[in-house]
């Protein structure tokens, strides 16, 4: 198992092919009622998250992010908080991209705690590290969430859920 590194996701933002077919599967999946997943990421790494969407709708897998959301004030306030809230509890699962800033971020914590109170089955993380000789260092209570990583198997990479027991396909979990 390997951990993601922002440079993979620096490609994945700028990759025009796969912009082209998550822009398909996104149109798709606005219409075929797919599970959906909110994505807690700091602002700091909004390309990072970019990379992130577009590799995961490559697959036909649906993420929302705040940045996106026409109906989210535009100066952060109490309805900053509720429409967030509202959003993690309206999408199917819940997912952290756990990178430096998002640790020392004062938002992700809180969604953490948010949407541990109303879906903690559904929720995991993507440990990204800097580069491939970086050691991921995030807070401890993540420990208590599956852990999707990179499986290198027949030079294909496939996120996998890793937890004390068990592995799955991230798109097993997803249908399950």
């Amino acid at each position: 198992m390997a951990y993601i590194t922002e440079s993979m996701l620096r490609r994945y933002a700028d990759d025009r092919s796969l912009l082209e077919k998550a822009s398909v599967y996104i149109q798709k999946s606005a219409i075929g009622g797919v599970k959906t997943i909110f994505l807690s990421h700091s602002h700091k790494d909004k390309i990072l998250a970019k990379g992130l969407i577009n590799y995961l709708a490559s697959f036909g897998i649906k993420i929302y992010v705040d940045w996106n959301d026409t109906g989210m004030p535009r100066i952060t306030n109490r309805d900053t908080a509720e429409r967030i809230k509202e959003k993690i509890r309206e999408n199917s699962f819940f997912l952290i991209l756990a990178t430096e800033n998002a640790m020392s971020s004062r938002w992700v914590p809180w969604e953490i705690g948010v949407a541990d109170q109303m879906k903690h089955e559904n929720i995991a993380i993507i440990p990204v590290i800097r580069n491939s000789d970086s050691e991921f260092k995030g807070n401890e209570y993540l420990q208590l969430y599956r852990c999707i990583q990179l499986d290198w198997f027949n030079d294909i990479k496939i996120f996998e859920i890793a937890s004390a027991s068990s592995r799955m396909n991230l798109k097993d979990w997803l249908n399950r």
